[in-house]
């Protein structure tokens, strides 16, 4: 009997143009047999997908947007009670390529084999949300050492220094794998064991760093994660937070469309940080002394005090433990 592949996605809003597309590309290949589909309230009219494909689309429709924390941990609880040999989480946006399903049921059957299979998981490669290793950043620019701030390490000032003076050359070749100690949802491709031994994403965080948590409890006790660059996972839509929209992550923050998306983010990071990712307070104090100093210059520079004063208390809430689903931003 064939091995179950089930992709799991969750939407809201009217994203119909993109989950369709998903699911075709998806269930045109022969190792995904269903897709699981958690509706956060979405607008759009899903049944359609039930129709189109019957047997092989599911749809768990929440009657509030409950943030994608939540719905990726419904959708994965599903997807294990369907008998989901092997779960693949997709963002609605995501559609996979033949690259990215053969080489990633590939490897991970390889790596299973040296690992254990609840011990490894494995990526596809996303250009926008791996801009260093598509603009060829060395590797050891492009993992965060441990106690680092929203990203920000002094160790790695000099190089960020260097990187923008008019005469810097990248010569970084994109590597074929890369171990990561934690990723985005969208095309991570496991056995069910590892989803099993990890659980289910930690609900509180509601949507952003939700999946860094949840991924890093991977490579935490010792698991591998591995991006494999050969296995593109093509993206309908840009994301909110890529570094092709603004030049630097202060900017990101700073000068963003979305109050809600700024809060959540920060909010959700600075905890991460301060929790699960530092592993020397005094080190973690001075990473995060200078990226709020640099954060409160660029806000300045830029008139965007008002998104500072809202980051600032987004950050204390989070270093606080502040979690859960804000009054202030309630998702719709």
């Amino acid at each position: 009997m064939p091995l179950k592949t089930t992709v799991v996605t969750v939407t809201y809003g009217d994203r119909l143009a993109y989950l369709q597309q998903l699911v075709e590309r998806a269930l045109a290949f022969d190792e995904i047999s269903d897709v699981v589909v958690v509706s956060n309230a979405s607008l759009a009219p899903l049944r359609q997908l039930l129709d189109r494909w019957p047997g092989q689309v599911s749809l768990i429709e929440l009657p509030e947007n409950t943030g994608s924390a939540n719905g990726y941990a419904v959708a994965i609880e599903a997807a294990l009670a369907g008998g989901a040999d092997y779960i693949w989480m997709m963002d609605d946006d995501n559609a996979p390529t033949a690259a990215a399903v053969s080489i990633l049921h590939r490897e991970l059957a390889r790596l299973a084999d040296l690992l254990g299979l609840d011990r490894v998981a494995v990526l596809g490669y996303r250009a926008t949300q791996q801009a260093d290793i598509a603009n060829g950043v060395p590797l050891r620019y492009i993992l965060q050492p441990r106690s680092s701030y929203f990203g920000f390490h002094i160790a790695h000032l000099p190089y960020k220094l260097w990187r923008r003076v008019p005469w810097f050359k990248r010569i970084g070749k994109r590597p074929a794998s890369i171990s990561l100690p934690f990723a985005p949802y969208g095309g991570m491709l496991a056995h069910r064991s590892l989803y099993q031994r990890i659980g289910l994403p930690l609900k509180e965080l509601v949507l952003y760093v939700d999946d860094t948590e949840y991924t890093r409890r991977i490579t935490a006790n010792g698991g591998r994660l591995f991006l494999f660059t050969e296995a593109v996972i093509e993206e309908l839509e840009q994301s909110w937070n890529t570094k092709a929209r603004t030049r630097n992550i202060y900017e990101t923050f700073l000068l963003g469309d979305s109050d809600f998306r700024a809060y959540y983010a920060a909010r959700n990071q600075a905890w991460f940080d301060k929790n699960v990712w530092a592993a020397s307070p005094a080190l973690l104090r001075l990473n995060r002394t200078l990226f709020l100093t640099m954060l409160r210059v660029v806000a300045r520079l830029r008139n965007s005090r008002a998104r500072l004063t809202l980051i600032e208390q987004a950050i204390r809430d989070g270093e606080s433990g502040a979690l859960g689903m804000s009054k202030t931003f309630p998702l719709r």
